[in-house]
C-alpha cells in the first residue's frame, strides 16, 4: 500500500526530478549557451541516499526540463565515495568550472566530517554532459595553516572585481560559519577569513553557500540545517563581509526547501532553485526528493524577494490572489477529503503571521504533520501565490516564500 501511495499518488507532476531514485541538492546551476543547466546530488542506484553522483538536466524556459546523463561519477580508484554539492563559475572566456566536495571513507581518512576535500571539474565538451575531475587543483585542509575546520563542503564560486571569490560552508569551533578563498584563475586558491558566521557555538555546521550580488548589494544564502536563511550587506575592499540584514528565505527545511543555488541568466536576473526533501517516513517507493519552483529574486524595501519565473500561472495547480488588507485573516484550503478527514490549511493574520497547518494532511501516521510557519510584510493589497503538486505546497505573500510537503492520501 504505502509503495503504491509512493508512486502514483505522491508524486509531483511538473516540479522536476528524474525517473526514479534519490536526489537531493541543486549542484552547479548554471545559465550557458541558451539553456539552464541543473545537477544535483544523486544515487544511481536506489531511492535513500548514497553513492551519490552528479545527475543533470537542462531546460530553456525554467519549467520543462530534459533529463541528460550522469554527468559527475565518484572516482572509485582514488577512493572516492561520493561527489557531494558544489557549484560553478565560468571563467573569462565563458568557459564553466565546476567545483564539488569530495568524501570517501573515515578509514581512510577522507570522510566528510573531518577529511572532505574541494575538486575541480570540467567539462568534456559544450553540452556539459561529461565532467571531468583534475586532481592538480584540489583544496585541501592545508590551505588553512593549522585552523581546524569541521564539515568542510559545498563550495560556490563567483567573479568580483578581477578575481575569483570562494565560499565554502563548514564548522569552526562549533560555529556554523561560510569560509572565504580567493583565485585569480580558478585553479590556485588562497584562504583569506571567515565571511560570516553563527553567534553561537552550537555546533550546528553552515550548508551550501551561496555567494552573490544583488541589486547593489551582497548576499549570502545559507543553510544551517534548519531553516534556509539569507544575509543582505556590503563587501569591502579587503573582503570583509558588513551585515545589514539577515532573514528567512524559506522555513521549510527538512520539511519542503533546503539547500538553494542561484545562477545570473542572459537577461541579468538571479535565478533560484531549491531542494524539497521527503518528510512521509516512506523507506523505499522508487523516489525520493523534488526541485523547487524556481523563482528570482529581487530587492524591495522589506529586504529580498522571490517571484515565480513567467509562465508559472499556466502550470495546474497554481493559483494568484489579490488580497486586501481588510480581508485579512485569510484563510485557503488545499487537498481537502470528500469526508473531510484530511486537508491542509494555509492561514495568513492581520499581523503577518504565514502558516501552513498540516496537522491533517494525511492520514499517514509516519509523515511530518508539523506547522510550518513565517513572518511576512502586510500590504493594504497582498500579492499571493499558492502552487500545489501532489505533495508539494509552495506559497509567496508579498515576495515571500513558505514551502512545504504533504502526502494526502485520498
Amino acid at each position: 500500500m504505502n509503495k503504491d501511495i509512493g508512486d502514483m499518488r505522491m508524486r509531483p507532476k511538473w516540479h522536476y526530478r528524474p525517473e526514479r531514485n534519490w536526489i537531493n541538492d541543486p549542484n552547479g546551476f548554471v545559465y550557458f549557451q541558451g539553456w539552464y543547466h541543473l545537477f544535483y546530488q544523486y544515487n544511481p542506484n536506489g531511492d535513500q541516499w548514497g553513492d551519490i553522483h552528479w545527475g543533470h538536466a537542462r531546460s530553456r524556459d525554467l519549467l520543462h526540463w530534459e533529463t541528460l546523463p550522469l554527468a559527475l561519477y565518484p572516482q572509485k580508484e582514488r577512493k572516492e565515495k561520493h561527489c557531494y554539492s558544489g557549484g560553478c563559475c565560468k571563467d573569462a572566456f565563458g568557459v564553466p568550472h565546476f567545483f564539488y566536495t569530495s568524501v570517501g571513507d573515515l578509514e581512510d581518512g577522507l570522510d566528510a566530517r573531518h577529511g572532505a576535500y574541494q575538486r575541480l571539474a570540467l567539462p568534456v565538451d559544450e553540452s556539459l554532459t561529461k565532467l571531468v575531475q583534475d586532481d592538480a587543483f584540489a583544496l585541501t585542509q592545508e590551505i588553512h595553516h593549522g585552523m581546524k575546520v569541521l564539515e568542510w563542503r559545498d563550495p560556490c564560486v563567483v567573479p568580483w572585481r578581477g578575481q575569483y571569490l570562494m565560499v565554502l560552508g563548514g564548522l569552526v569551533e562549533g560555529h556554523g560559519c561560510a569560509l572565504l578563498y580567493t583565485s585569480l584563475d580558478l585553479l590556485k586558491w588562497t584562504y583569506r577569513h571567515i565571511l560570516a558566521r553563527s553567534e553561537r557555538a552550537d555546533g550546528v555546521s553552515w550548508e551550501c553557500p551561496n555567494l552573490f550580488f544583488l541589486d547593489g548589494k551582497c548576499a549570502l544564502i545559507y543553510s544551517p540545517c534548519s531553516a534556509v536563511r539569507i544575509k543582505l550587506g556590503s563587501l569591502d575592499d579587503g573582503l570583509h563581509f558588513h551585515e545589514e540584514q539577515d532573514e528567512v528565505l524559506d522555513p521549510g527545511a527538512w520539511d519542503g526547501f533546503y539547500a538553494p543555488q542561484v545562477t545570473k541568466d542572459d537577461l541579468g536576473r538571479t535565478v533560484m532553485i531549491g531542494w524539497m526533501p521527503e518528510c512521509d517516513g516512506i523507506a523505499h517507493k522508487g523516489w525520493a526528493g523534488v526541485m523547487s519552483l524556481p523563482c528570482v529574486l529581487t530587492l524591495d524595501r522589506d529586504g529580498v524577494r522571490a517571484d515565480p519565473v513567467p509562465g508559472v500561472d499556466r502550470l495546474p495547480g497554481v493559483k494568484r490572489l489579490s488580497v486586501l488588507r481588510e480581508q485579512l485573516p485569510f484563510a485557503w484550503t488545499v487537498h481537502r477529503s470528500a469526508d473531510g478527514a484530511e486537508e491542509t490549511v494555509l492561514t495568513l493574520s492581520p499581523e503577518g503571521t504565514l502558516v501552513l497547518d498540516r496537522s491533517r494532511s494525511t492520514a499517514l501516521a509516519s509523515a511530518s504533520h508539523a506547522s510550518v510557519r513565517r513572518q511576512v510584510p502586510v500590504k493594504e493589497i497582498n500579492e499571493v501565490w499558492i502552487a500545489v503538486d501532489v505533495s508539494t505546497v509552495e506559497v509567496m505573500v508579498n515576495g515571500r516564500w513558505l514551502s512545504a510537503r504533504i502526502y494526502p492520501t485520498q
